[in-house]
This record gives structure tokens, C-alpha cells and sequence, in this order.
């Protein structure tokens, strides 16, 4: 058992849970959706440990996700507004750190694998995540930034995540539909900042994987 666990890609998990929280997620009740929305964004804090597991920052993280988590789950339960804030900086600031942690991992590799290609693409999904969280932050902060939100979305927090994580993966894809629209000075840079890593994060990430692949087949050859 303890074998075929080994076997399994460790960003396979990460990636199964991103894709819950963006296929899954919104088809749950508004009432009971803001708790298995919380276990879902727990459950990707999880993944995330279990895919640093052999990175040099495994302790540093390993703590972070502590703090993250008994700061989410304190606001969740006492309901305090500063909480609020923290808990979207903290899970943020956890983000930031995972990518920095895969992309670091993914540019030390020499060869392509499956936990490499895994890697990449959870990457691309954790930076809409990490947008999703930059969008709420902001509408916390200064409510209204973002115009076409749905009032009844305002008024939930699960479909008020599930709403800002497809405007974040529209900015990210730069399909730009136009429904949820940046309004506020800070919102519209930041949406279109998103567009720009998304575009420049593909191209660099395919040219590596290219790149890594050519030379592999012909240090094979050799």
C-alpha cells in the first residue's frame, strides 16, 4: 500500500482537488456551500503540504499552513471582521508561497515526467486561485470594486467565491466575457495583470517543458 502511494505523482492530489473546487464548487446549495467550500480550500492547504513533502521549505510551509488554517477556521467560528481580512491575507501569502515552491521545483528539474507536466498545470490553476483570493481581498476592503457580481452573490460567501473564481479564470485565460466587470482603479490593473501572467506564464512554462523534452530525447540518443 505504502509503495503504490509513492508511485502516485505528489501534485496528482493538488490538481484533483483544484479541479473539485472549480468544476464542483458551484454546483453545491448556497447553505451548505460555504462549509464544504471551506473544507474544499482546507482540503487544497493539505495537497499542497503533501506536494512540498521533499522541498527544503517543508517546515516554513508546514507552519504556514498551520497558522492559515487555525486563522480560516477562527473566523469561520467567532465570526470577528479583522479575522475576515486575515484569513484572505494569510491563505494569500500560502498561495504565493506554494507557487514560488512548485515553479522553483518545476525550473530545477532536467527531465520531463508526469509530476512535472502535473506541476505545471496545477501552478496555472493555483494563480487563479490566488487571484480569486486577490479579487476578494479586495472587494472586503472596498466593496463594489468589481461591478456584475450578483447581489445574492454578495450576500453568500460560497457564491461569492464561486463567482470571483470564474471572473478570475476569465481574466487568467483572457476570455474577457465582460459580465464581471474591474471598476475600481486598484481592480482594473490588477485584472489585466492577471491576463498578462497568465499569457507570459504559458509560453515560458511550454518553451521549458519543449525545451527539457528535446534535450532528454537526445542525451537518450547520445
Amino acid at each position: 500500500m505504502t509503495s503504490l502511494i509513492h508511485r502516485i505523482p505528489r501534485n496528482a492530489a493538488l490538481l484533483v482537488v483544484l479541479l473539485v473546487l472549480i468544476l464542483v464548487s458551484p454546483l453545491v446549495a448556497a447553505d451548505s456551500g460555504w462549509f464544504l467550500g471551506e473544507l474544499m480550500l482546507d482540503a487544497i492547504l493539505l495537497a499542497g503540504v503533501y506536494s512540498t513533502a521533499g522541498d527544503r521549505h517543508r517546515w516554513p510551509f508546514l507552519v504556514l499552513t498551520a497558522v492559515t488554517l487555525a486563522v480560516r477556521w477562527g473566523e469561520l467560528l467567532l465570526g470577528i471582521r479583522g479575522f475576515d481580512t486575515g484569513a484572505l491575507t494569510l491563505t494569500l501569502a500560502w498561495l504565493v508561497y506554494a507557487i514560488t515552491i512548485i515553479v522553483g521545483d518545476l525550473f530545477r528539474r532536467r527531465e520531463v515526467t508526469v509530476n512535472t507536466i502535473l506541476g505545471a498545470v496545477v501552478t496555472y490553476l493555483l494563480i487563479a486561485v490566488a487571484f480569486m483570493f486577490v479579487f476578494q481581498l479586495l472587494e472586503v476592503v472596498s466593496p463594489g470594486a468589481l461591478s456584475g457580481i450578483p447581489e445574492e452573490a454578495r450576500q453568500s460567501r460560497a457564491s461569492l467565491v464561486d463567482a470571483l473564481m470564474y471572473f478570475s479564470l476569465v481574466c487568467l485565460t483572457t476570455m474577457g466575457y465582460g459580465d464581471i466587470v474591474p471598476v475600481s482603479g486598484l481592480a482594473r490593473p490588477l485584472a489585466v495583470l492577471e491576463g498578462v501572467i497568465g499569457q507570459l506564464y504559458l509560453a515560458v512554462m511550454i518553451a521549458r517543458l519543449v525545451g527539457l523534452h528535446i534535450a532528454g530525447q537526445s542525451m537518450s540518443r547520445d
